[in-house]
């Protein structure tokens, strides 16, 4: 009896929840300028990009710059949206280039999966050409970097028309997203073969990908994979919800088993990165509706915990970025005091010398939220 009264009451604070979520702010807070703030995002997102064509981490870094390969995809699919020129074609064209160039063969890959990616370090010479490459031979994950990267591959095309560089690519296009099967556990993606945890995070980023995937297939022609590529997708569609749902927030991660998936790691709003945070994911990546139930929730219950549109989740650690990925998740479920807050907030934070923790994942979160806002 006393289970099911917790479950009645957690349902009737979801219901309150759900009933209170789109209440507007007695203040309605004044647009800023989206034109001007994406013009000025995109340009400095442009200064990150290194003679190699890949995104820095930092371009201006003392000593050595880093190149996530995550990072950089998304700094390169914000431009994609934002830019149409035919400079943007060349310049994310190099990027993508230079991801296929440092694909990892089985032998170069701890856990010998062909295909993955590690991050890079460069130095800058004087002209700011890149030099000394050199990598540690580490990833912080096998699903996330590829499934990023195909949904910049599937954007790069949709925006530049560009289909080539597909059809020249068709292996290294197979190496990167069968890496998205190779830590499939009950339909789910684990962050890395040899790390069994599957992260909210990481498998909306799969989803997404593996929706990439199927359109890129498409073009090429390979109707095999695109059915392999739908095959998992429809699967998230069909049973997201059932096990990643609890009560009133996603969980942020599950540890699977053998067979089955076990029980979800324990969660609190207290642990901003990866708990709360991760619950603008399957919003921002497609896998809930943003009229849905479970979205107007979720999204609720972070805003009621934390006041992310006043930068107030920014501490230390993972926790003190700025963390565009809510901002953009408010412009998509039509938040737009919070969204309008959190660019006010922003843009007095970084200031005019965009010091760190400024980096160029948030700076693109930043611009995707600005072109969002202006419409898509």
């Amino acid at each position: 009896m006393q289970g099911l009264l917790l479950k009645i009451s957690r349902l009737f604070a979801a219901l309150v929840i759900v009933l209170t979520a789109n209440i507007p702010a007695a203040q309605p807070v004044p647009a800023p300028d989206y034109e001007t703030l994406a013009e000025e995002e995109a340009a400095w997102l442009w200064e990150q990009q290194l003679s190699n064509g890949a995104f820095a981490f930092r371009a201006d870094a003392k000593g050595e710059v880093l190149v996530n390969p995550y990072f950089s995809a998304f700094a390169a699919i914000a431009l994609t949206a934002y830019d149409g020129s035919a400079q943007a074609k060349e310049n994310i064209a190099r990027h993508i280039n230079w991801h296929f160039e440092h694909l990892n063969t089985a032998d170069e890959d701890p856990c010998r999966l062909a295909g993955t990616i590690f991050d890079y370090y460069y130095t800058l010479s004087p002209d700011g050409t890149a030099a000394n490459e050199r990598t540690d031979k580490k990833y912080d994950s096998t699903d996330s970097y590829s499934a990023v990267f195909l949904c910049l591959l599937r954007d790069y095309c949709r925006r530049y028309g560009d289909t080539e560089i597909l059809r020249k690519n068709t292996e290294n296009i197979d190496l990167v997203a069968n890496v998205l099967y190779a830590t499939q556990t009950s339909g789910y993606s684990s962050a890395r073969p040899d790390y069994p945890v599957m992260y909210l995070m990481d498998n909306c980023e799969v989803y997404a990908g593996l929706n990439a995937a199927a359109e890129i297939y498409e073009i090429t022609g390979n109707k095999e994979q695109k059915e392999k590529a739908e095959s998992l997708a429809s699967h998230y569609e069909k049973a997201f919800v059932r096990d990643w749902w609890r009560f009133d927030h996603f969980s942020y991660a599950l540890t699977p088993l053998f067979s089955g998936i076990n029980k979800a790691e324990s969660f609190s709003y207290e642990r901003f990165y990866p708990d709360a945070a991760s619950q603008v994911y399957p919003v921002v990546f497609g896998l809930v509706p943003t009229d849905g139930r479970q979205a107007k929730i979720a999204y609720a219950r972070l805003c009621n915990e934390i006041k992310w549109e006043n930068l107030e989740h920014i501490t230390s650690g993972a926790d003190g970025f700025y963390w565009g990925m809510l901002a953009l998740a408010g412009a998509k479920m039509g938040d737009e005091n919070r969204v309008n807050s959190y660019l006010s907030a922003y843009t007095q934070a970084v200031g005019a010398q965009r010091n760190y923790p400024l980096y160029c994942m948030d700076s693109a979160l930043v611009l995707l939220t600005l072109v969002e806002m202006q419409g898509g």
